[in-house]
């Protein structure tokens, strides 16, 4: 059951910021663009932490190995890329340097969105391998 969880969670995230990345890339002319990007990347976020939590504490109860594949090594790598990235992103709000820190922010997000297809793709992957 907590696998569902898991799954719902990372699908509901990457939807979100699938879609804050969106309206940061084709919605910058109105005037909503900022709050709503902010916004769905937040969510996004905060899902994706909860999305982690029900992995491990599945892992936990099942016995199983954490961090056992690749799929598990890459996710956390997307999660914290994650958090650093929306970190960045409130963070340059009130930097001085905000253009380096902007351009940084932009490119941690882009790898951010691919971690999480990419992560997804492998997911899929596994559990074809598992039902042949």
């Amino acid at each position: 059951m907590l696998i569902i969880i898991h799954l719902s969670l990372m699908s509901a995230a990457t939807l979100c910021l699938i879609s804050g990345v969106a309206v940061a890339m084709f919605k910058r002319s109105k005037n909503y663009w900022f709050k709503a990007h902010k916004t769905l990347n937040t969510t996004g976020l905060i899902i994706l932490l909860a999305g982690t939590v029900m992995a491990i504490v599945g892992v936990t109860v099942g016995g199983g190995g954490h961090l056992s594949g690749l799929h598990q090594r890459i996710g956390l790598v997307t999660v914290i890329l994650s958090c650093v990235t929306v970190f960045l992103g409130y963070y340059s709000i009130k930097a001085k340097n905000k253009t380096a820190l902007l351009a940084l922010h932009r490119w941690l997000g882009r790898l951010s969105v691919l971690g999480v297809l990419f992560v997804l793709i492998l997911a899929q992957l596994s559990l074809h391998r598992r039902n042949n």
